[in-house]
């Protein structure tokens, strides 16, 4: 069984549902909808390149009040400030012309996410956790 780390305190300051699991090396997060864009985020830029987790972590400690930053990935790009995290992909920057039809939108759920920083590090200091 591999092993599962799952961090759902109700009584937490944390408001944000996250579980991280691995299965022969590979880890991999899953977090509630409201911020699946962040385990999308995890999934895919922290595994082809596990020194993001060290940068998004330091970036995130180290804001100051009214300082903003943002980390570029291949997929997936945060955007950091004292208080909120956001990840946003890539793909949702490119500006289109395409006019979609009455009562159709985007469906971009899966590419946006927004976390209090403090959830952002919870999250972060977990994973780091769950490979110790």
């Amino acid at each position: 069984m591999p092993p599962v780390l799952v961090v759902a305190d109700p009584l937490s300051v944390f408001n944000m549902d996250f579980q991280f699991t691995s299965h022969l090396g590979n880890i991999t997060a899953k977090c509630s909808m409201e911020h699946i864009a962040l385990a999308n985020w995890f999934n895919t830029e922290v595994r082809s390149n596990p020194q993001a987790i060290l940068t998004a972590l330091s970036t995130a400690q180290q804001l100051t009040e009214n300082q903003e930053t943002r980390l570029i990935g291949t997929e997936y790009t945060l955007f950091l400030n004292a208080d909120e995290v956001m990840v946003r992909a890539n793909n949702l920057m490119m500006e289109s012309d395409e006019i979609l039809e009455e009562d159709f939108h985007y469906y971009d759920e899966e590419s946006i996410a927004f976390c209090g920083t403090p959830d952002f590090i919870h999250f972060l200091k977990s994973y780091l956790d769950f490979i110790a």
